[in-house]
């Protein structure tokens, strides 16, 4: 079978139970919880307020354990009212000690003011042999250390003065001690000077010991909350400098990735206009190649077609260089925005004049505007042409050199830009893709390009601010492309 356990005795918890509770009684925890930053004045009153209570149970407890050793002589001498009077002073001070919600102040008073009468009362009725000296340095030693210094110097005249009172009341006959317990003698003058020396001396030491104490500790808490503050300080420096020093590792970080981006887009970029240059300058090589040697054999017609085609590719290479630059540039964040002021019918007139002759007159473009001619916009206009030719370059790559193409731009609370084209159009798998850079449609099949034209656009518009978007033409085949640009911007 199984032994149980041992059990702990019933009388060792109640042992144990009982021990903490007088621990906690006289040993009372603190009723404030102090921060780190709380300043020296209010530590020492909520140290002097948890002293105090400790001092009040103490002093009620000590105090009815004096009267009841020595009870039994009052009682038989009769004096049932000091004895009263005593025991209900201690009990006083023991309810005082619970009331923790009464001000500080105001218990420190009413302590300290029983202490001093208990002190005078004794030395009334039990003479100068017995325990004033007691209840007169309690008095004077627990006002300087809960009201400071200053209080304590009072507290000291105050119960010299009426040791000195009483004691030569006594000396003349006027005070008969009737209660003492050890015959205390009557005083003479010199008896109250060597007592009142020696009381004084005595308490006056306690009194300094105790501010030097109390001055020592405020010195050294403000030393020590200087050195606390001075390490913060320093602590936060060092901090903000590691922050500091991190920002500019993830910047550094930043831009070598950006230059490694950057270099790799330059390798793309080389690789791939490097292919793309070679038909046109076959183009234009064969070309004049073959005006050189059969200039005279080639009739009026079939020599504008070689010129067309020279100037064709010259142009297609000229728009091939501005779009890589351009694409560098957005890529350093070098893109430079400078807005001027221009009026809407000005505007309108100055890409009816650029438009057609930088796209190399297409039959099949028309221009269309609607608006206020007057009305004011403040915009970048080489930007806003940059866009309008990629746009416009684009439609007429993928149209068929009659399929019509058409820009509509009108003001209203927005500056809006609409092409219109009827060529191959864009897929819809394709319509998320077609702003990223070197994207070529899945349709394009065999026409020239490298998926730049869009890319810049997107680029261009949101420097200015403005929003692109694509739609497919609701009239038939091609696309819609739709830019829409504020009147004005603060820069």
């Amino acid at each position: 079978m199984d032994s149980l356990p041992p059990q702990k005795p019933a009388f060792r918890q109640i042992i144990q139970t009982a021990w903490r509770h007088i621990v906690a009684y006289f040993l009372p925890a603190n009723t404030h919880s102090l921060a780190g930053d709380t300043d020296i004045t209010h530590r020492l009153a909520y140290g002097r307020d948890r002293i105090l209570t400790i001092m009040l149970r103490l002093t009620s407890l000590l105090g009815m354990l004096g009267i009841f050793s020595i009870m039994g002589q009052v009682i038989e001498q009769g004096r049932y009212g000091l004895l009263a009077l005593y025991l209900g002073g201690m009990i006083l001070i023991g309810v005082i000690s619970y009331l923790r919600q009464i001000s500080y102040k105001s218990r420190t008073i009413l302590f300290l003011s029983l202490v001093y009468l208990m002190g005078a009362i004794d030395l009334f009725h039990f003479g100068i042999a017995e325990d004033w000296r007691l209840y007169f340095s309690g008095f004077t030693i627990f006002t300087t250390l809960f009201l400071g210094w200053r209080s304590g110097i009072v507290a000291l005249f105050l119960s010299l003065l009426t040791f000195v009172t009483i004691g030569w009341q006594i000396a003349i006959g006027h005070i008969v001690p009737s209660a003492s317990l050890m015959a205390s003698p009557v005083p003479t003058a010199e008896i109250i000077l060597a007592f009142s020396i020696v009381f004084f001396m005595t308490n006056g030491i306690t009194i300094s010991a105790m501010s030097a104490l109390l001055h020592e500790f405020e010195i050294a808490h403000q030393n020590e909350r200087r050195a606390t503050v001075k390490f913060e300080q320093r602590t936060a420096e060092l901090e903000q400098s590691l922050n500091r020093e991190q920002e500019l590792a993830r910047e550094l970080a930043f831009s070598l990735e950006r230059e490694e981006a950057l270099s790799q887009l330059r390798a793309t970029i080389i690789t791939t206009v490097s292919h793309e240059f070679r038909t046109p300058l076959t183009v234009i090589n064969n070309s004049a190649n073959l005006l050189k040697d059969y200039y005279g054999r080639l009739t009026e017609e079939k020599r504008q077609e070689q010129y067309d085609r020279i100037h064709s590719s010259i142009f297609y290479l000229t728009e091939l260089l501005q779009d890589v630059a351009l694409v560098e540039r957005s890529k350093k964040d070098n893109l430079k925005f400078q807005p001027s002021s221009i009026t809407f019918g000005a505007l309108c007139a100055q890409l009816e004049t650029d438009l057609p002759r930088e796209t190399n007159q297409p039959k099949n473009l028309s221009i269309h505007t609607a608006g206020h001619p007057e009305s004011t916009l403040v915009l970048d206009y080489s930007l806003l042409k940059r866009v309008l030719l990629s746009l416009l370059s684009n439609a007429l790559k993928f149209s068929a050199p009659t399929s019509p193409i058409s820009l509509t731009l009108s003001v209203d609370k927005l500056l809006t830009a609409t092409v219109v084209d009827q060529g191959i159009g864009i897929l819809p798998e394709d319509e998320e893709n077609v702003w990223k850079l070197f994207y070529r449609g899945s349709n394009i099949d065999n026409h020239r390009g490298l998926g730049l034209g869009l890319f810049i656009a997107q680029q261009l518009v949101e420097t200015m601010s403005g929003t692109i978007t694509l739609a497919a033409n609701p009239e038939g085949q091609g696309a819609v492309f739709t830019v829409q640009l504020p009147l004005s911007i603060e820069y």
